[in-house]
């Protein structure tokens, strides 16, 4: 908790649910206006360029790196069904997602298979589960590397 102002310790505590709230909710707000924009008449080809399968690994990486560590699964997984959902509002008025959609689309779809296979790699886990106790299970590599890999690298 950080404490937010004067001398006479009058003013509120903040938490780190605002500072999260903060940094990832802008983000995965942007992410998705940049999707909604991203959207042509069904009359253009609906090809992913080369260019894009090329930066589908890394953006599906990060993304899947921002979803563990950065513990935002909820928020994700929200932005990938408003983007589901917009994808499917726009194909009833004649349009289809451009190369960049289909970028931002596909990377979210390999990130959401990332983080389940790195869920079930985890899953019987029992310190993991115990720290990240609650109804969604999504370890961060940070815990993983402390307790399993860092060990390895000292002896």
């Amino acid at each position: 908790m950080m404490h937010l102002g004067g001398a006479g310790g009058s003013f509120a505590y903040m938490s780190c649910g605002y500072s999260f709230s903060c940094r990832y909710v802008p983000l995965f707000l942007v992410l998705f206006l940049f999707f909604s924009g991203c959207f042509s008449h069904r009359k253009q080809e609906e090809k992913t360029p080369a260019a894009a399968w090329m930066l589908l690994i890394p953006n599906a990486a990060y993304y899947w790196y921002l979803i563990t560590e950065g513990q935002t699964f909820i928020l994700f997984i929200f932005t990938f069904f408003a983007m589901m959902a917009t994808v499917m509002h726009k194909r009833r008025r004649g349009m289809v997602p451009d190369g960049n959609g289909l970028l931002t689309l596909y990377s979210f779809s390999a990130a959401l298979v990332l983080v389940a296979v790195w869920v079930a790699w985890l899953w019987s886990d029992g310190v993991l589960r115990k720290k990240h106790s609650g109804l969604i299970y999504v370890p961060q590599p940070r815990c993983v590397y402390t307790l399993y890999l860092q060990q390895n690298n000292h002896t």
